[in-house]
C-alpha cells in the first residue's frame, strides 16, 4: 500500500474509498487521449469529463498556442481524477509528447476526413492507442500528421461536415473504450502498483490539507518516500 495512502485513509469515509475501487475496476492506460491546442478551454474540460466517464487514465495537454485553463463548471472537476501530462517546458510540445507516446507503445490514431481513414469500430485495438483532437479550426499538426499511423473519421450524414470536438471525442473515445474492455482483463486493466499510485493521488485531492498532514507524518506529498 502506497505510504500516503495508508496515512491518509483514516481521513476518508467508507462511501469514497468503495467509490475509488469501483472507478479503479474500470480505469485503463491502453487508450490514451491528446488535446493539441485546442482553442477553447471549456471543450478541452468537456473532453475530460468524457475520459472520466469512459474510463480513460491519462490526458496529454499540448498548450504552446492555446493554454488549457481549468473550467470546474465545464469538467464537474474530473481533470482532478485524471493524470494529467503537460508539456509546457518542451522547445516542442507535439514532438516531445509524440516521443513519449511511441517509446510507451502507443499508436497513433488523428481525427481527420482522410481519404484512407477508418471509423472507430474500425480501428484496431490489439495495440494501445492514442486518440489525437487538433485546434477546432484546423485539426492536428503536421507533426502528429506525420507520426500517425491511423487515421479515424466520424461519417456525416447532414449539412454540417464535422461535430463540437467535444461530441466527436466521446463517439470515438466510447466506441474504442468498449472495445478494449472486451478484450482479455489483462491487456487494459491497471496494475496494482498503478491502482495504489492512484488511489494515494486521489486521497490527497479528497482530504483537506493533506499535503500538511503527509509532512507531519515524515512522508512526502509527490513521491511517498520517508522524509528524513
Amino acid at each position: 500500500m502506497d505510504p500516503r495512502f495508508k496515512a491518509l485513509e483514516p481521513f476518508l469515509s467508507t462511501e469514497r474509498k468503495n467509490r475509488f475501487e469501483d472507478v479503479l475496476e474500470w480505469r485503463m492506460r491502453h487508450i490514451c487521449l491528446v488535446l493539441e491546442n485546442v482553442y477553447q478551454s471549456r471543450n478541452a474540460s468537456a473532453v475530460m469529463r468524457t475520459c472520466d466517464g469512459c474510463g480513460i487514465q491519462d490526458v496529454h495537454l499540448i498548450e504552446d498556442m492555446n493554454p488549457w485553463v481549468f473550467n470546474r463548471h465545464v469538467s464537474k472537476g474530473t481533470p482532478s481524477w485524471l493524470t494529467l501530462h503537460r508539456y509546457r517546458g518542451e522547445t516542442n510540445p507535439s514532438e516531445a509528447c509524440i516521443k513519449r507516446l511511441k517509446a510507451q507503445g502507443y499508436d497513433i490514431a488523428i481525427t481527420s476526413p482522410h481519404v484512407d481513414g477508418k471509423q472507430a469500430h474500425e480501428l484496431p485495438i490489439d495495440r494501445p492507442i492514442a486518440l489525437i483532437m487538433g485546434t477546432e479550426f484546423e485539426g492536428v499538426s503536421e507533426a502528429f500528421s506525420q507520426a500517425a499511423d491511423h487515421h479515424v473519421y466520424i461519417p456525416m450524414k447532414g449539412f454540417a461536415e464535422s461535430l463540437n470536438i467535444s461530441v466527436a471525442a466521446g463517439i470515438v473515445m466510447n466506441d474504442i473504450a468498449r472495445r478494449v474492455r472486451n478484450l482479455p482483463a489483462k491487456t487494459w486493466r491497471l496494475s496494482e502498483d498503478e491502482k495504489d499510485e492512484l488511489r494515494a493521488d486521489w486521497a490527497m485531492k479528497t482530504v483537506r490539507k493533506s499535503d500538511v498532514i503527509l509532512k507531519q507524518l515524515k512522508i512526502s506529498p509527490a513521491s511517498g518516500e520517508t522524509l528524513i
